[in-house]
């Protein structure tokens, strides 16, 4: 069956859907289109509000589909959306060969019939089958501006920002009257008893719209107990000193250059919308070859599942930032992790970073289909890495941890099981606990170019490339 736009207009769950999909019909909006080299199978990356895309596949005529997003509606917007670029606008789809992931999903789908549709509502709750036509109708009605309902919401946007401001304000009090009498009570103990002291602040932080902080007080008991006795009391002064300085930071906002201002303002809680981001001009980017690193996942105390996919830049142009890192954030009621990309793939697009005094956190803005790619060698040895880490930290006070990007390096063993990373000079930094078993094929081997992620005292590597191939940390 050929694809027709009544073909979608059949597909379609529902008229709302087509009109949802109407809005995705921007070819800005997918940085992958393609399909396959016999036309029968379609795919595209579709860029939602999270730093990652929606990933979509589906039979060239509708037949069958797949999305990574959470919609409920089969088909979603987003395969609509393909659908409809397919017939409206084909010259945009490269012909390619397929992805892994597009093989995995037509290696399942052979010998099965499609989906079928759900069955559309009757009775009282029918309503007029979906038309393309109604939604580009519906589209091009637009109602009048009226200037003074504009000046009203402008007038309400700028009331709730400063509400906001002040319960920060007021929220940035409380914990810094909580960190005094912290230490009034001394350290000691302050590990047993941090989790339930900072519980009830926690939620005013929240109440405060300062949620970044609380989130740093809901991990710091998580945190002090994942080190030895006889570092607990150190790090809660660090984690402690840190929150302080954000505060503090905060306060003086004014006073600080734009970069770092926007480093404060997201660490308390402030957000930036991706079409905020992608429309600033002032927002680094860099356009170049990306390595998928590794995928990391974390469980956050409130629920949400932090999906951290970390890029090595693959140029060795020293004036592009080496490494980046995709966040995105789903419910752990929803399921997988979900992460769009596997270690060891390679990405042919630009990363736009916010703007930061150490920018590393950034969004995918565009990506074309790219082969493989050589590991970059940066100046070899621990020396070079350290200092630009040196460096980021005197730019970003707060700063929990930094990728290290290592060459001519090695992993050797250093005494009760423990791991360490050795350069030619005999200089060398602590591996993390527990990757012990997971770094064991990286024994022995030298000449070993490292991702690492780097707190000031130990390094979690994250990915290899060595004489053999590489490796690449599973979560």
């Amino acid at each position: 069956m050929s694809l027709t736009r009544e073909r979608i207009e059949g597909l379609a769950p529902d008229q709302a859907s087509l009109a949802a999909a109407l809005k995705l019909v921007k070819p800005a909006g997918w940085p992958v289109l393609a399909a396959s080299t016999d036309a029968e199978v379609l795919w595209g990356e579709c860029q939602g509000s999270g730093a990652t895309p929606y990933r979509v596949v589906t039979a060239a005529d509708g037949g069958g589909y797949k999305c990574s997003c959470p919609s409920r509606k089969f088909p979603c917007k987003h395969v609509l959306a393909v659908l409809w670029l397919r017939v409206d606008k084909p010259e945009r789809f490269e012909t390619a060969s397929p992805p892994q992931w597009v093989e995995d999903w037509s290696a399942r789908r052979r010998g099965t019939s499609s989906r079928p549709g759900k069955p559309r509502p009757e009775g009282d709750d029918a309503g007029a089958p979906p038309s393309l036509d109604a939604a580009l109708a519906d589209a091009a009605t637009t109602a009048p501006a009226d200037p003074k309902a504009a000046a009203r919401a402008e007038a309400q946007r700028e009331r709730i920002k400063a509400e906001r401001e002040a319960a920060i304000l007021a929220g940035l009090d409380e914990l810094e009257h909580w960190i005094a009498d912290q230490l009034n009570q001394g350290l000691a103990d302050f590990a047993t008893r941090a989790a339930a002291a900072g519980r009830t602040l926690s939620t005013r932080l929240v109440d405060a719209k300062a949620g970044g902080l609380a989130a740093r007080l809901d991990q710091l008991g998580t945190e002090l107990f994942r080190v030895g006795d006889e570092r607990r009391a150190d790090l809660a002064i660090e984690r402690l000193g840190a929150m302080t300085l954000i505060a503090s930071a905060y306060r003086h906002q004014d006073r600080l250059p734009a970069p770092l201002r926007e480093d404060v303002r997201r660490t308390v809680g402030w957000s930036v919308r991706r079409e905020e981001l992608l429309a600033d001009p002032s927002a680094p980017r860099a356009s170049s070859v990306w390595i998928v690193a590794a995928n990391l996942s974390e469980v956050q105390p409130d629920k949400i599942r932090r999906l951290e996919t970390w890029l090595v830049n693959a140029s060795n142009d020293i004036s592009q930032p080496r490494a980046a890192v995709l966040v995105d954030f789903v419910p752990v009621s929803s399921g997988g992790a979900g992460f769009p990309f596997a270690p060891g793939e390679v990405i042919d697009g630009e990363v736009v970073f916010y703007p930061s005094a150490a920018p590393l956190r950034g969004l995918l803005a565009s990506r074309k289909t790219s082969g493989a790619a050589s590991w970059p060698r940066p100046l070899p040895g621990l020396a070079p890495a350290l200092q630009d880490y040196a460096a980021k930290l005197a730019a970003l006070p707060w700063l929990d941890r930094w990728p290290l990007l290592l060459s001519g390096v090695a992993l050797r063993t250093a005494g009760k099981g423990a791991l360490a990373i050795i350069d030619a000079s005999g200089e060398a930094i602590a591996v993390e606990r527990g990757q012990e078993d997971q770094l064991a094929p990286l024994l022995g081997l030298d000449d070993l170019s490292l991702l690492c992620l780097w707190d000031g005292r130990t390094a979690q590597v994250l990915a290899a490339d060595t004489p053999l191939g590489r490796w690449h940390h599973e979560d």
